[in-house]
This record gives C-alpha cells, sequence and structure tokens, in this order.
C-alpha cells in the first residue's frame, strides 16, 4: 500500500509575497532548504510553525461542512474506519477530523514523512511508519491492531509517489482485512497555491472560504477476488476524485488536478473549423483512391442513417483492423451478459468496416467514426448520445476526445499503446496530449511498457492489463472459398507473407526466387495490408520475371503461378489456413509489426523481422516458447522458410508451440472486463441468460434494416 509523505511540500516552499488569490503553479522549491532538516531543534521548528499555519488558515477563512455527519455516525456505532484522502489534499484534514476519535495515520518512514509525523501530532494524530518500499508489512499489521481495538487509520491512497489522485489496491486490501468501511474525505478553499509537485499539493490561503467533503462509506467485502479487489480500488478513486471536483466548484474553483491550458485545444478547434470547406474534396479524394466507402461517405461527415437503439448506449471506437479484431470478444461478452446495453462501434478505415460487418455480435451497430472536424464531431453525439464511450488502442483525436468529455460521458482507453517516437512527439504538444489523456477515467495499457509513456504524458488512472489482441477469436474464413483454393494448389509447398507493407513484397519476391531452386513448384502469397497497392505490386512481382494471379480479379491459381496476391479484404484467416508458415508484415520495414497471434492460432510457424514494437508482449513469449524465428532480409528469410519446408516436424512443433502461447493469452479479456464492471454496472447489471452471438447473415439483414 501507498503511505503519505506530505511534509516537504509545505516545510521547503520558500517564503513569498503571496500573489493574488487565483489558482497559480507555484514551482516547488530548490534543495538547498533539504540541509535544513539535519537540524533537529529548527525541525521542530518548522513543525510548529506547520501546525501554526494550519490552525491560522482554519480561523481566517469561513467553512462549510458536507456530509458532517457521517464519521460521527459511524463512531456512534462503534465502528471504526479507514479514511481516505488524497496526497495533495491532507494540509487541512487534521481540521476536518476534529479528534472524533483515536486517528493512525500512515506515514512513509524518510525525512519528510517524518516531519509531517511531528507536526500531526499537535491534532491529536498519531502515525504509523512505512510505505510499500520499507517496513509495508509491519505497517500493515500495526493498522489492523489499531482498527481492532476500534481507532481509526488515515491512509492518502496515491501516496508516496503516485500518480496523483490514483489509487493503490493498498487501502482496499487494509479495509478488507480489517473488515471496516473506507470514508473518503476532502477540502477545498477559494485561495490556493498549487505547488508544482508530483501530487499538485494543495496549499490553501487564508482570508476566504473553505469546504471539508465528507463521503458516504465504502463497504469492501472481506472475501473478495483480484477482480472484486479492483473494483473497489476503481470505486474509491473515481469517489474521491468526484469529491475533490464537487468541492472546488462549492468554492468557486476548476479542479487543480485537472486545470488545463485551453490554447491548444481552441486553436486546433479553430484550425480544423477552418478546414471543413475542403472536407468534400478531400473525401472524394480518398474514395478514389478505395480509403473510402462512397455509399457510407455521409458518416464521415457525422451524418447517419441508423437509429439509436433504446436503452444505455456504449460507443466503441477502434479505428483499424487490428484494432477491431481485438475487441470482438470485448464486444461480444458485453453482448452477452448485459443484452440491455446496445453499442455503436466506428472505425476508420474500410476493411475494418468490412471485417466487424460480418462478425458483429446480437446489438451492435457500425458506423465510420466522423472526420475530427467540429461540427462532425457534435452531429455524430447529437445523434447517438452515448452514456459511455471506449477507446482502443492510440488513435485519439483532439476534438472527437475534449467534445465528449465536454457533455460528461465517461471515457476509458483499452489496449492502449505508444510508441516511443509517439511520446516524444507527443511531448512537443504536452497543451493538447495531457488533457485528452485526463479526459479518460481509466487507461488500460498494454504492458508496463505503455503504461510509463502513458503516465508520463499525463495519463492519470493507468494499469498494465494485457493486450486484448491476445484473446481474440481465430480469423473467420469461408470454407468454400477454402476448399477451392486448396483444390487450386494440391501438394504444392506454400508460404506466406502477411500484411506486408512497400518494401516487404520485394524482399518475398526475393526470397521466393531462391527458395524455388531447391523447391520447384513452390507458391509463395504475399496478403498486402492495403489491398488497394495491388496493381502496384503486381506489375513491381511482374517485372522481376514472377507469373502473378490476383485474388482481387478472380484469377485462379495455376501450375504457371508463382505468387498468388492475396489483395482483398478481411480473408487473412483464409490463406493463414492455407500456409503453415507465415511471414508477419510489418516487421521488415520498420512499422513495428502486426498481430502474430493470428498465425499463431490457425497452426502456422511465425516469421517475423526485427521490428515488432506493435506487438512486442506477444513477439516475446512467442520467441521464449520455440515458436518463432526472427529473420533480417531475404537471404535469411529463404533459409528460414526453407528449413521449415525440409522439416515438417520443425513445422509442427513451432506451429503448436505458437498456438499453446496464444491460447494461454486469453485471460487478458476477463481482466479487462472486471476492470471496466464499475462503468459497465452503472448501465445495466449483469444477467444471468446469455444472449447468442449473430450469424453473419443476421447480421446483414439487420444492418440493413436498421439504416430502413
Amino acid at each position: 500500500m501507498r503511505p503519505s509523505s506530505p511534509a516537504s511540500t509545505i516545510c521547503r516552499q520558500r517564503p513569498v509575497r503571496p500573489p493574488r488569490r487565483d489558482s497559480a503553479d507555484v514551482k516547488a522549491p530548490s534543495r538547498w532548504g533539504r540541509h535544513l532538516f539535519h537540524s533537529e531543534g529548527l525541525r521542530r521548528l518548522l513543525c510548529w510553525v506547520i501546525q501554526l499555519y494550519i490552525r491560522f488558515v482554519y480561523r481566517t477563512n469561513r467553512w462549510s461542512v458536507e456530509g458532517g455527519d457521517i464519521p460521527v455516525r459511524l463512531r456512534q456505532q462503534g465502528r471504526p474506519f479507514v479514511l481516505a484522502f488524497w496526497h495533495g489534499r491532507l494540509l487541512m484534514i487534521p481540521m476536518a477530523w476534529q479528534r472524533l476519535a483515536p486517528m493512525h495515520m500512515l506515514i512513509s518512514s524518510h525525512r519528510d514523512g517524518r516531519i509531517i509525523a511531528d507536526a500531526v501530532t499537535y491534532f491529536g494524530v498519531n502515525s504509523i511508519a512505512g510505505s510499500t518500499r520499507r517496513g509495508g508489512m509491519t505497517a500493515l499489521r500495526i493498522m489492523l491492531k489499531q482498527l481492532a481495538a476500534g481507532d481509526c487509520v488515515g491512509i492518502t491512497p496515491d501516496g508516496p509517489r503516485g500518480p496523483a489522485m490514483h489509487a493503490s489496491t493498498g487501502i482496499v486490501n487494509a479495509a478488507r482485512l480489517a473488515r471496516v468501511p473506507i470514508v473518503p474525505v476532502t477540502f477545498a478553499t477559494s485561495g490556493r497555491w498549487v505547488l508544482s509537485t508530483w501530487d499538485r499539493f494543495h496549499l490553501a490561503l487564508p482570508f476566504g472560504r473553505g469546504v471539508f467533503v465528507w463521503g458516504e462509506p465504502i463497504e469492501v467485502e472481506p472475501e473478495l477476488d483480484e477482480a472484486g479487489v479492483e473494483h473497489a480500488r476503481l470505486l474509491v478513486e473515481n469517489r474521491m476524485n468526484e469529491m475533490a471536483e464537487h468541492a472546488d466548484r462549492r468554492v468557486g474553483r476548476s479542479s487543480g488536478e485537472r486545470r488545463q491550458s485551453t490554447v491548444l485545444p481552441a486553436l486546433y478547434r479553430a484550425l480544423t473549423a477552418a478546414l471543413t470547406p475542403f472536407v468534400r474534396l478531400f473525401l472524394k479524394r480518398r474514395q478514389y483512391r478505395g480509403k473510402e466507402d462512397g455509399a457510407r461517405v455521409a458518416e464521415r461527415l457525422g451524418i447517419t442513417t441508423l437509429r439509436r437503439p433504446p436503452g444505455p448506449l456504449v460507443w466503441l471506437h477502434a479505428a483499424s483492423v487490428g484494432e477491431a479484431a481485438s475487441v470482438l470478444a470485448l464486444m461480444q461478452r458485453i453482448v452477452e451478459e448485459r443484452p440491455r446495453i446496445g453499442i455503436v462501434a466506428t472505425t476508420g478505415t474500410v476493411a475494418a468496416a468490412r471485417l466487424l460487418e460480418t462478425r458483429l455480435p446480437e446489438g451492435v451497430v457500425h458506423q465510420f467514426v466522423p472526420l475530427d472536424l467540429p461540427r462532425p464531431v457534435e452531429r455524430f453525439l447529437d445523434h447517438w448520445r452515448p452514456d459511455l464511450a471506449i477507446w482502443i488502442e492510440s488513435e485519439l483525436w483532439p476534438n472527437l476526445v475534449l467534445e465528449t468529455h465536454r457533455r460528461g460521458i465517461p471515457m476509458l482507453l483499452l489496449n492502449a499503446r505508444l510508441s516511443e517516437r509517439s511520446v516524444t512527439r507527443w511531448r512537443a504538444l504536452p497543451g493538447l496530449i495531457r488533457p485528452m489523456l485526463q479526459a479518460f477515467a481509466l487507461c488500460l495499457a498494454q504492458d508496463e511498457i505503455q503504461a510509463e509513456r502513458l503516465s508520463r504524458l499525463g495519463a492519470r488512472a493507468v494499469a498494465s492489463v494485457g493486450d486484448l489482441k491476445t484473446a481474440a477469436e481465430p480469423l473467420a474464413a469461408d470454407p468454400a472459398a477454402l476448399d477451392e483454393l486448396r483444390h487450386q494448389i494440391g501438394a504444392r509447398p506454400v508460404w506466406l507473407a502477411a500484411s506486408t507493407h512497400p518494401g516487404e513484397e520485394e524482399i518475398a519476391a526475393a526470397a521466393h526466387r531462391s527458395i524455388v531452386r531447391s523447391h520447384p513448384g513452390l507458391l509463395t502469397i504475399i496478403a498486402p495490408r492495403h489491398p488497394v497497392r495491388g496493381e502496384a505490386i503486381t506489375k513491381m512481382l511482374e517485372a522481376s520475371g514472377l507469373r502473378v494471379a490476383r485474388r482481387a480479379r478472380s484469377e485462379p491459381i495455376t501450375r504457371e503461378t508463382d505468387v498468388y496476391l492475396a489483395d482483398t479484404l478481411g480473408e487473412l484467416g483464409l490463406f493463414f489456413r492455407l500456409s503453415g508458415i507465415a511471414l508477419i508484415g510489418g516487421s521488415l520495414a520498420g512499422k513495428g509489426g502486426h498481430n502474430p497471434f493470428e498465425a499463431a492460432r490457425l497452426d502456422c510457424a511465425v516469421l517475423h523481422g526485427p521490428d515488432m514494437a506493435n506487438c512486442a508482449a506477444m513477439a516475446d513469449a512467442l520467441a521464449a516458447a520455440g515458436a518463432s524465428e526472427t529473420v533480417r532480409d531475404a537471404e535469411t528469410l529463404a533459409r528460414a522458410v526453407m528449413r521449415l519446408l525440409d522439416d515438417p516436424q520443425l513445422r509442427n512443433a513451432r506451429a503448436a508451440n505458437a498456438r499453446q502461447v496464444a491460447a494461454a493469452g486469453s485471460a487478458a479479456l476477463d481482466t479487462v472486463l472486471g476492470r471496466i464492471a464499475p462503468w459497465l454496472d452503472a448501465l445495466a447489471p449483469i444477467e444471468a441468460a446469455k444472449m447468442p452471438s449473430a450469424t453473419p447473415r443476421a447480421v446483414a439483414v439487420r444492418h440493413a434494416d436498421a439504416r430502413a
């Protein structure tokens, strides 16, 4: 658990002339003051000054109290409890307590913690020394002992080093083990300095108005599993954040933790609004290049013929094919467990739309996401009026995110990831990325590295829970098409280059020319990530002397065919099934690679290039299990493919290992559902009855009916 350590934010503040009482960031003082604390006499003097300042602020402000009967009622019932307050809102909490009962505050044992421990003794508050880094178990035993004796314990769930306003599970476990409730409390004052420390410490100023806000007790069941503990943690965190914002509003202030500069968002909105006259020309160009669906291009302007489903509605945005495939299982579970909830799924690419149209669960409709222009965004939100917005991975559009947040729609960011290059770019625009990330009530990252990057950019409630792509179902395939292609291929050796990018088709072609010398009759299948490049790829392959059959033109595979160009959308599952060897595209072209589990689930031995940054955890898991091999160029690719073609036992062993690794990753879905349960519970509880999934025909009929 995370203890409190607030003293340095008070004691190290340089004496300056107070400015006007508008909320201003005050820089943390320099380190020279730390040397003063080695003097025991001076340290005691500073602690006496701190408590004197707290009393002075209390006596010179006009205070009101909300919910003050809550702790009194619990004490009258003889019930101890855990008092919860944010690290940045600690200063005036001793005055809210008013010696209602013996209080023991968890405080870290380093120098700053000892200072505040001495200061709070002036208010009858005892201290318990400990932190997650030092003395944690000893502190927990002492807390449980004091609670069992009927005393109360105070904890800052985001201490000692944050992230700010992000609760740890320690406070939940303490309350669970002690079988006592958690009571949140906060304060706000009309005059304050907000220090530029990690916790945005609120230094209350005198001669104004103040408010103490007490929250209703949060009961914690003693027999909670991991998902239950996380649910309770989120409940505590959300309640405390809501109370902090409410307290700020009561004294006429905006929340210091969420206050952001509006200059960049306003400038972005103005610039994008100025582009509106050119948007139709932009869409026509994209349509000509095959990047827009001409029949549905109006949806990119926020115009739709679909009806909003009755009842609570979740809007789920998955930009492209990879993101869309990763959330199919999530949507299915939501629909099965909570049939009262409707879902509108948005995508930004034609390929993702075609994938979803044949695989959407019952109760889900699809629309293209509006362009990030003010008017299309407003039309979209006005029509759908979502009760919850869920974003997948990293495609964040400022107008869409900030307008959704402005309307008070809760937002969650799932399967979040950012490349280091993206982090570098966004850090040049902190006034834009920080308010966007802080608009999300919860950010669930794919791994610890991604969680750290998100926190660095300003995201508040960040956790690492695993990659949703590991829980996706195997890609579908048309059985009739599969049988026909198998008949055309016959007994020929075959391998697949999947989701290729520019430059990778040339590598695959060079590898083919090397392999075919020792493996006559070899068939190479190339499935480009963007099928609109089919014509250009064909010309390149034919210029190098290879004979090509294009699926987009329904050209059959003959004995003379060297390369089968799979330049269609939504059929990758078909081609994985035709080949026991798959090269993961994007990994040789510096694009970060694509989901290797798509190949692993369909019995392929996996090959990939050195750049798998987009799916690093999955690639590492496959490598550790001996289920994949890294290649670097056409020569190493050719050698790897030949080795697998020559040794079916090796190929089958790698494929089996890959399938096993992919199956082991499915727990991420349950973890994510447990984390987002509080928001789904607010819309509709889980129902015992299960809703059957929709057939492709039923989906197509329902989609057509919805447009009627």
